[in-house]
């Protein structure tokens, strides 16, 4: 059974998450998802998802990022949010120069890279050698 989802975003509890400029917020009752960050014992979500699962009503599938529409990581309102599917969205900041992803504490290797992870780099490096390739013929 999915967890009951969360009824409120605590937007006085907002805190910035990274140096990348994303925001983390508690929800109540806390987000079953959220993560307990070492200064503080809530546990904490990404605004945008959070927004986002709030649009939804309900909370996103593990193959499920939100973007930013015009890239500005403090605009969560939801007509600025865009929900896509893992790969697409990581082969859109890619394509755009952004390798953000691959430095995500979510793909570092010392936090146990999965074997599909390796996979998705490697078919993306491909597709970048043939694109380029095209490119310039």
């Amino acid at each position: 059974m999915a967890p009951k989802m969360f009824e409120k975003i605590n937007m006085d509890d907002v805190v910035k998450a990274n140096n990348l400029g994303y925001l983390y917020v508690t929800t109540t009752p806390p987000h079953p998802y959220g993560e307990k960050r070492k200064d503080r014992k809530k546990r904490y979500v990404y605004l945008h998802r959070a927004v986002m699962e709030k649009h939804l009503g309900r909370y996103l599938k593990p193959d499920e990022q939100v973007d930013h529409k015009d890239k500005d990581k403090t605009n969560n309102d939801i007509s600025n949010l865009e929900l896509k599917k893992r790969g697409p969205h990581q082969r859109d900041h890619a394509h755009a120069g952004n390798h953000f992803w691959k430095t995500s504490p979510r793909n570092k290797s010392n936090w146990g890279r999965s074997a599909s992870t390796t996979m998705v780099e490697s078919v993306l490096a491909k597709f970048m050698a043939i694109r380029s390739d095209s490119q310039a013929q």
